[in-house]
């Protein structure tokens, strides 16, 4: 199965973006709901793929992310000399971005939605926009955010039953972002409801969780459902949900 639709998902206008990186080689936004865990309602990560450097941040001359088909996760590359469909569903793992010297950054992201215009003869805008966090996970350019080693877990910890389960991979890649998004906070959730000394020792982090997911379990019951049935029935959670 492919992906979802996501009803919810904010597409940032290309102009808004364009100004976003007018001196920057790529910029991470997100929308005005912040948690303190550093996970937003929603994310756009704009990058622009220019002809030549400027020198004066990161210059992006690639890109690489995954999207599904046939409910398998494949890998695409994109750079200014190849065509871009005006809208491109990306499904959840890494989204990298590299230079002319092969230096990268990058970031996790539950999946979204990819389009490209061109700025200006020398310049390719791709913006991705996706209605759960994108999170900066590593790199040259850019700090890491506080929840990327938590999210990049939970994706190794899918491919165990990908390699293993028949038919998981399609349905974890038919979940919505925000699906697979309330699947991890549950997963997480979970973690720290049954370990005190995570509690004790991550009490800011343990009480985000509990806000998220009430958040996600009351403003979009069907997309937790989802993610939470995902979550029991790939037998991941190390606790009680």
């Amino acid at each position: 199965m492919e992906p979802t639709s996501t009803p919810d998902l904010r597409l940032l206008p290309f102009d808004r973006a364009a100004a976003l990186v007018a001196r920057l080689g790529f910029v991470l936004v997100h929308d005005e709901r912040v948690g303190e865990a550093g996970a937003s309602a929603g994310s756009h990560l704009i990058v622009a793929l220019r002809d030549r450097p400027t020198l004066a941040h990161f210059d992006p001359e690639r890109m690489t992310w995954y999207v599904t088909s046939g409910g398998k996760g494949q890998v695409v590359e994109f750079h200014r000399s190849r065509a871009l469909p005006e809208r491109m569903e990306v499904a959840w793992g890494p989204v990298r971005i590299f230079d002319r010297l092969e230096v990268q950054n990058t970031f996790c992201t539950f999946g979204g939605v990819l389009r490209a215009a061109q700025d200006d003869p020398q310049t390719t805008l791709v913006v991705l926009d996706s209605p759960a966090p994108i999170l900066r996970w590593s790199g040259h350019s850019q700090d890491v955010d506080p929840l990327a080693p938590e999210v990049a877990a939970f994706f190794a910890r899918l491919l165990v039953p990908i390699d293993f389960t028949p038919g998981a991979e399609a349905r974890i890649a038919s979940l919505s972002p925000t699906a697979l998004y309330a699947a991890f906070i549950a997963d997480l959730r979970a973690r720290y409801q049954g370990s005190r000394e995570l509690r004790e020792t991550n009490l800011g982090l343990s009480e985000w969780l509990a806000h998220e997911a009430h958040r996600l379990e009351t403003t979009r019951p069907a997309d937790w459902e989802a993610g939470r049935q995902m979550v029991l029935g790939l037998e991941l959670a190390a606790a009680p949900i």
